[in-house]
Order: C-alpha cells, then structure tokens, then sequence
C-alpha cells in the first residue's frame, strides 16, 4: 500500500501540494461529498491482464491474487480521486469509512447507481449533497464491443485517406489494414509496450448525485490509452512492468474526472425551500 501511494504522487505531481487556479469557496459554500466505492465494470479473470507476471499459479491462487488486486485497484482510484478534488477547495468530504458502512447497509454494490430512497438516506443520515458513484469500464481489457466499433471507424477513417493519397491501390490499402488489425488487436486485447511508449486503456464512467432532487447532476466518462511522458518519472527499470503502466493510464483518466467535476462550479444553495446544490453560482457572484 505504501508503494501504490507513492506511485500515486509521482503521477499527479504531489497532490497535497498542487494548488488549483480556481477561488477557494468558504466552507458553508462547499458541498459534502460521498465518494461510493468503485465498480468494475469489465470481468478480468487473468492476474496477467493486471500485472507483468511469470508466476505460475494454481487456479484457487490466481482468482485470489486477481481479486486482492482488483480491489487495491478501486481502493487506490478512489483515494486519487479524493485527493484530486480535495486539492481544488471546493468540496467537504464524509469519510470513506461512514459512506461504505451506509453503502452495505444499504445494498449499494460498488459502482451501482443509487436510488432516489438510497441518495434520501445519505442526505438524512450523513448530511450529504452530492453522491458520486464511478465505474471502471475497461482496464488493459478492452470488451470486445468497443473494440470492433473503435477498430472499424480507425480503418475506415484511414483507408479512405490512403485511398484518396495513392488512387485506391489495392496493395497499399491492404497493407495498411493488416497493420491497423495487428496493432487494434494489441492495444485493445491488453495493450503493449514499445520504444518508450505504453498501449494500456483505461476508461472510467462517473455520475453525480444531488440527495435533494434525486436526479443525476454531472456525468462524465474519461479514458486513456498512451503512457509516455508520465513513465518517465518512474525508475527506468519499473517503466515496462504492466501494473504500472495501467496505474499511470488510471491516475490520468482520474486526474480529468477531478477537473471535470471541479469546474462544473456546484455550491449549497440556501433558499426558503432549504439547502440544494447550485450550479455555476461561482461565475455569477
């Protein structure tokens, strides 16, 4: 655990110490925030999908280790993202331990959208505005529907301007799709790694919650698919192990769900109804 959070903040640059250019909201003004546990949205039954590994393992052992690290993998994206939005002063957080308790209790599994009763019971018990609830949908694994649609648009796209460029030579057009086949496959099926330059996608899909309306207020979905720069501030010997590849992907795609969350300028909006969530009153004031 202590080695994930220093890998944590190599990648987003320290985030105790990363000021955000927006004004910092007083603290009446702030939102209180639950961050829901994070779901998995794509089955991934390989401990060699999440990590560089030669180990061979029995069958009981393997669903162990993929389980403990795919747990460690929500645990660590949930506390980025905390630490992301945290560092932009606009929100108050309940802890993780309170909004967990209340989750179980409550039969929220992780990354399931809560119900109207459900967000009711976070604001009545916690005092809670807003719930988040974040899914990860694909992690090195890409699901196969994905694949095609990305595949087909990508070949499609670069097949009619090679075709335009060589006056459709049927040689040099077949050439490139075998290509594009070839390395689709690689980036979509787990990804690579090659001169420098890491093939791991990583896509997330989040919504946010407001308890006193019950309705959906933001919703944004951020994917990475190339490392380069960012493995640059880790040890030279680490820059090809895929755990960490898929981390750098990770911390990236969270890093512009923060950013996205952060700027959609929600503060308590305290009228004679009582205290609701408003949005873009920072612009206005």
């Amino acid at each position: 655990m202590i080695a994930s959070c220093l890998l944590s903040m190599a990648l987003t640059g320290c985030v105790w110490f990363s000021a955000d250019p927006r004004a910092e909201l007083t603290m009446e003004k702030r939102l209180s925030v639950a961050l829901l546990p994070f779901g998995f949205d794509i089955e991934i039954t390989k401990l060699s999908a999440l990590k560089s590994t030669d180990e061979a393992l029995s069958a009981e052992e393997e669903v162990r280790q993929v389980a403990d690290t795919l747990q460690e993998i929500r645990a660590d994206a949930r506390w980025l993202f905390l630490s992301r939005l945290a560092t932009g002063h606009q929100f108050r957080f309940v802890s993780f331990e309170e909004t967990d308790v209340l989750a179980s209790e409550l039969g929220l599994n992780p990354g399931a959208i809560p119900t109207a009763e459900q967000l009711t019971a976070f604001r009545r018990r916690l005092d809670v505005d807003l719930v988040v609830a974040m899914n990860i949908l694909d992690y090195g694994k890409v699901r196969w529907q994905w694949l095609a649609t990305a595949a087909f648009a990508d070949i499609s796209a670069e097949t009619i301007a090679l075709g335009v460029a060589t006056a459709w030579n049927p040689a040099l057009i077949a050439t490139n799709v075998g290509v594009e086949i070839l390395t689709n496959s690689a980036i979509f099926f787990g990804g690579g790694y090659l001169f420098g330059v890491a093939f791991r996608p990583v896509r997330l899909e989040a919504r946010g919650f407001d308890t006193a309306s019950g309705y959906p207020i933001w919703q944004q979905m951020e994917e990475a698919f190339y490392a380069r720069n960012d493995l640059k501030q880790l040890a030279e010997s680490d820059r090809g192990k895929k755990e960490l590849q898929l981390r750098v992907n990770l911390a990236r795609a969270i890093r512009g769900m923060a950013e996205s969350l952060s700027a959609q300028g929600f503060t308590v909006d305290e009228s004679e109804a009582g205290p609701a969530v408003a949005q873009g009153a920072m612009e206005t004031e």
